[in-house]
Order: C-alpha cells, then structure tokens, then sequence
C-alpha cells in the first residue's frame, strides 16, 4: 500500500486545474473577514475563499466544502478550487464555497492546526482552530442575500472530512447533512491510540443530522479496517450514517474526492436528494 501519496496528489491536482479551467474560472475568487485575538483585542484577517453560484438572486442551498491538510510536495500556498465539484453542484441549483483556511492558499494568518503530538487532545486543539474558519464563512453567508442559511450541508475531503462532521456535531443547526470524503485528522502511523475512531465517536454523539462517510480501498493513510471502524464509532455513538467503500483502480483511495467523481457521484445524488437539497436537475 502506498503510505505517501501526497506526490500522486500533487499531480492530481495540477492536472485537474488544467483539466477543468472552464469550470474553474466559472467560481468567483472571494475575500472573507475572521475575526482572531490580536496583541490588544481582537484584529481581522481575510480568508480566501472560491464561491461556485447558479445564476439568479436565490435564496439557494449551500455546501461548505473543507479542505485537507497539507504536506510533502503539496505547499501551503495551494488554493484548494474543487472546480469539478463547484460544477455539479450548480447545476443542480446548488451554490458551492471552498474556503482556504489560516496560513493556507492565500489566507491571512498562521496555520495552528498542526500540534506535533499524535495525540487526541492535540487532534482537539486543532479541530477547535480549523473551526473558527468555519464559523466565519457562516458570518459571511449570513450577510449574502442569495444564502440560504437552513439549507447548508457541510462537506470536506481528509482532514476537511473530520473537520465537516466535527463542526456539525458541536454547532447543533448548522447544517443539515453532512459529506465526509476520505476523512481524519491524522493517519494510521501517528501515535498508538486509534484517534480517529475516538474523535468521530464524538461526533457522533453530537450528531444531529446525517453523515455519509465516502471511502475507498487502498488509502494511503487509513487502512480498510480503520475506515470501517471509524463509520461503526460514529454510528454506535448514535449518529446517522451511511458508509461507502469504494474500489478503485490504479490510483490511491485517498484521492477518491479528486480522482473518482463518477464514482461516488450517484451516492451524492442520493444523499442531497434526501435531505431536498437538490432544486433543480441538469
């Protein structure tokens, strides 16, 4: 198994910016304001962010797309677009924003998300600051006309997966479903204890909307055995989910979000329909 998939993912990524220019040049680069303690009070710094919107004035529904960690060859300046993603989603009437978080892409401010123990609480420390990120793109949408604030489902790939069902979980009403794609906050080499596992029992027993988990074979950084468990903690803690492993060909299973959309492209219809997100069919 491939345990370093990270230059594999750099070509990916590379290859789909050019590969879908057109749709990436449909979503519209944004600065969003966050709020963080400063040496006395509180400053601003400005989050990049990519917005994918249908035409008309809305109200639409919306998905919070959550991006990775980075590491190895991909650097901290990569903006994550999900261009692809961004194009499925409006033309079933939905509006997509991939917000780049502290010290990440062309954010303001220092990547804290990262604490060098492979520990739990660590795991804790850097999800509660990936969160704040989070809740500023909510301060933004709530001052846009065409969001519609009740319709909002949370979404992410890896560490962004994590992120997505950990934020849901502890801001009851934030969404209504969430998209989990080949998500953790640290892979099965860090440390002995199953952190993984343990942090989505947590979220699933703060879970008060749906979750599909989409995983697939051969990941770089969990095995099969893990994901599965990490679908059975969330769900023997109470949360709904829905778990997917996928087999994929010839590439790693961590670029499953990247690499595989008409893989789990019908799961994704399924998932939004039910939740009545989907308002209009291409």
């Amino acid at each position: 198994m491939n345990r370093h998939p990270w230059l594999a993912l750099l070509f990916l990524l590379l290859f789909c910016a050019a590969r879908y220019a057109y749709a990436a040049a449909t979503g519209q680069s944004i600065w969003v304001p966050m709020q963080e303690p400063g040496l006395v009070g509180k400053r601003t710094v400005q989050l990049e962010a990519t917005v994918y919107k249908p035409d008309g004035a809305g109200p639409f529904p919306i998905v919070i797309f959550n991006h990775g960690s980075s590491g190895g060859p991909i650097p901290a300046t990569y903006t994550e677009k999900a261009a692809a993603f961004g194009t499925y989603l409006v033309s079933k009437g939905i509006v997509l924003i991939v917000p780049m978080r502290r010290g990440r892409g062309q954010s303001e401010g220092i990547n804290r998300e990262e604490p060098s123990a492979c520990n739990v609480e660590s795991a804790r420390q850097g999800i509660h600051y990936a969160s704040e990120a989070v809740a500023a793109v909510y301060d933004y949408l709530r001052r846009q006309p065409w969001a519609s604030m009740n319709n909002i489902v949370l979404a992410g790939h890896s560490r962004g997966g994590m992120l997505a069902s950990m934020y849901a979980a502890n801001h009851p009403g934030s969404a209504v479903g969430v998209i989990n794609f080949s998500g953790g906050w640290k892979s099965d080499n860090c440390g002995g204890e199953d952190l993984n596992a343990i942090l989505f029992s947590e979220a699933g027993a703060g879970a008060k909307v749906p979750n599909l988990f989409l995983y697939a074979h051969g990941d770089g950084f969990y095995s099969d055995e893990s994901v599965r468990k990490y679908a059975e903690a969330f769900e023997h803690a109470g949360g709904n989910v829905r778990f997917m492993l996928y087999a994929v060909d010839q590439i790693d299973g961590h670029l499953l979000f990247h690499r595989a959309m008409r893989t789990w492209e019908s799961e994704v219809d399924r998932f939004l329909t039910g939740l009545v997100l989907v308002i209009k069919t291409p």
